[in-house]
């Protein structure tokens, strides 16, 4: 009788974080880990510049026996390119690491890729055994764009991708393996150096770069809660991104999921305490920052004339 332990799948997953993020970081990983299945392990690797040991300990403590926590240097990536990485507002150059995951890690052929200030409802392992053939990335549509109607110029005119094809960047399922076999670091490199994309970053090169070669998703695995979100939906995965974050303005759509995978991490108090001092100057800035977004969308839109640029002529015909 073969007394063997069967081997569970793994679930590779990535985060990217610096000192700032890890409250959120915590929200996000009680989050998976709560809803994680005892039929896989799940390995959690945190992609960083630099981390306090103490939030390394913090993170590290919240490992259990089927989902474990590691960190891992992007520094030497970041040497080559660091002069170019355009940042804004509350970007930090964290944004940019997740074109570094498929080549630093040759080990996987797939993983999941999850920005931090999201809540997860569901077995993240559903969203990695995600359909996709040769396709790069599965993503969700992003509601931003596709809502909005400036932003969805950006997209069509700018970019040159219709608006329900952009998708955001902050929940992926990574094909790593065909990743790799286009080269997708060195695109993203060469990209860099021939134009600047301003509006949303990395997420715009990204969209360029994995053009027509994306599997979209339902919107329940990256809802957005705006105002007009229908609050009896329960979403796979709540992204609070831009404004519509509950630890700083109240009557944010689920915002009760947040609150509820935030209330015994390390950062609960300093998550209610910056709710409860976030000032009227501070709320001023943030609608100053999204005026300002929308302008500069504005601005590249009319930049462009009439004509749209093809989001193909910008994929490098070697690839």
């Amino acid at each position: 009788m073969n007394d063997k332990k069967k081997t569970k799948e793994l679930i590779p997953i990535f985060f990217a974080t610096d000192d700032n993020y890890v409250p959120f970081l915590c929200v996000a990983l009680n989050s998976l880990i709560a809803n994680s299945s005892p039929k896989y392990d799940y390995k959690v690797h945190v992609l960083i510049d630099t981390l306090s040991n103490e939030n390394k300990k913090i993170l590290c403590d919240m490992q259990t026996e089927n989902v474990r926590v590691d960190f891992y240097s992007v520094a030497d990536k970041l040497r080559g390119i660091c002069e170019r990485l355009h940042m804004r507002d509350y970007y930090t150059k964290a944004t940019y690491y997740r074109f570094f995951v498929p080549e630093m890690f040759p080990e996987y052929d797939r993983g999941v890729y999850l920005d931090c200030d999201i809540v997860i409802t569901d077995d993240i392992a559903k969203l990695y055994h995600a359909p996709l053939g040769k396709n790069l990335v599965a993503a969700v549509p992003d509601e931003v764009i596709t809502d909005i109607e400036v932003f969805a110029q950006y997209s069509e005119k700018v970019l040159g991708i219709p608006r329900n094809e952009y998708f955001n960047a902050g929940i992926l399922t990574l094909n790593l393996a065909e990743m790799r076999n286009v080269k997708i670091e060195e695109q993203f490199a060469s990209l860099l150096g021939k134009r600047t994309y301003r509006v949303a970053q990395d997420q715009d090169y990204l969209n360029v770069i994995c053009y027509r070669k994306t599997t979209l998703l339902a919107t329940k695995w990256n809802k957005t809660p705006m105002p007009d979100s229908n609050r009896r939906m329960i979403p796979k995965i709540a992204h609070y991104k831009i404004n519509f974050k509950p630890w700083r303005y109240d009557n944010i759509p689920y915002a009760e999921l947040f609150w509820k995978y935030a209330e015994n991490t390390h950062f609960y108090a300093d998550l209610l305490n910056q709710k409860a001092t976030y000032t009227a100057e501070e709320k001023l800035r943030d609608s100053m920052q999204y005026e300002g977004l929308v302008n500069l969308a504005i601005s590249e839109v009319e930049s462009m004339g009439a004509a749209a640029l093809p989001a193909e002529n910008l994929i490098f015909a070697e690839v």
